[in-house]
């Protein structure tokens, strides 16, 4: 039987919108530091590969990036930095002013086939419905869902003309409402689901695998959440049809995800930075119409981070993350060329 999970994770949008401990502005301080930490990086020019925490320089804001890696393993799961330095800066700083943050928190993982470590969140014309369609380079609406790995951060750099406002849910929460209103649908989602790759798979690899949408590893909870790719994984010949206790328990999570009791909307802005842990969040995004103007149109950065305080994961992960140990390098869309990418073309 699984019962409620005890954690500072369980929390509401009503209530997390009136808090403020998960929100850091900048300081006037700490702005002058990252733009001379900043300046200092662009001059030593090293490649991104190469790049170490000291390439960004930052001896007081790191303390404030590494109490932001704490509160994402410990506290609620989220945590938003409002006010980075954009003026002034070509995408290509901010590129690496981003990549330089990352390396303080963590170590980034590949977020596609292509091998993007660095990945660019924009409206490129993708058709998310089709067998390779990834939301990020759409502007099409995107349901709640986690991402593949143990932190995700986006960087604001440009908004759109209307829409893309940002939606957040507490996983932990959602599970424990199902533990009050539907027990029985818990048994459903501690076992394996098939999921779909979506093209993504390597040569040989299988096109689909399974695994369940909760998991329990030494009393840390985590929960792993795609729906689109839940029901892609149908359209193979030889997956199973999702039984009407599957379809019925994530129908209760999409009901409950949308619902502004546990749901926190927010429309963030250029020079906002977003940390989220995969583990105890869902995230979401509403349809947006962007501007006209190429050099206006919506844009945002994307990290997928591996952080050496991030918690044990059960045998049911090892499908995406293969390495399920604390602090271990895991997760990730392992990249099909052995040079990797920091910019989605």
């Amino acid at each position: 039987m699984h019962g409620p999970i005890d954690s500072l994770a369980d929390w509401r949008g009503p209530d997390l919108a009136r808090r403020t401990d998960w929100i850091y502005r900048l300081t006037a301080d700490d702005r002058a530091e990252i733009g001379a930490g900043l300046d200092r990086c662009i001059a030593g020019g090293r490649p991104f590969a190469d790049m170490t925490a000291a390439d960004l320089p930052l001896p007081a804001f790191s303390h404030r990036l590494l109490h932001a890696r704490e509160a994402l393993e410990t506290g609620c799961g989220i945590f938003l930095f409002q006010g980075f330095p954009l003026e002034g800066r070509s995408v290509d700083d901010l590129r690496r002013l981003y990549w330089g943050v990352g390396r303080h928190i963590g170590t980034a993982v590949s977020q596609s086939k292509r091998g993007d470590m660095l990945g660019d969140v924009r409206d490129i014309g993708t058709d998310v419905s089709s067998r390779e369609g990834r939301g990020y380079t759409s502007r099409a609406e995107l349901e709640f869902h986690t991402d593949s790995a143990d932190v995700s951060g986006l960087f604001f750099l440009k908004t759109a003309r209307s829409g893309g406002l940002s939606r957040f849910v507490s996983s932990v929460a959602i599970h424990n409402e199902i533990a009050r209103q539907n027990p029985e649908f818990l048994d459903v989602l501690y076992r394996p689901f098939v999921w779909s790759r979506q093209g993504q798979e390597r040569a040989g690899e299988a096109a689909w695998y399974e695994q369940p949408i909760y998991g329990v590893e030494q009393g840390h909870f985590a929960s792993r959440y795609i729906r689109t790719h839940i029901l892609s994984a149908q359209k193979h010949h030889d997956v199973p049809p999702l039984t009407e206790m599957q379809r019925d328990a994530l129908a209760a999570i999409d009901r409950l995800a949308g619902d502004p009791a546990f749901c926190l909307d927010t429309m963030l802005e250029p020079g906002d930075m977003v940390f989220q842990n995969s583990h105890t969040t869902y995230h979401a995004r509403t349809e947006f119409e962007d501007h006209p103007e190429p050099e206006r149109k919506r844009h945002l950065l994307r990290l997928w981070l591996s952080v050496p305080n991030s918690r044990p994961l059960t045998e049911g992960w090892s499908a995406v993350y293969r390495n399920r140990e604390a602090g271990a390098v895991r997760g990730g869309v392992p990249g099909h060329s052995e040079t990797p990418a920091y910019a989605t073309e």
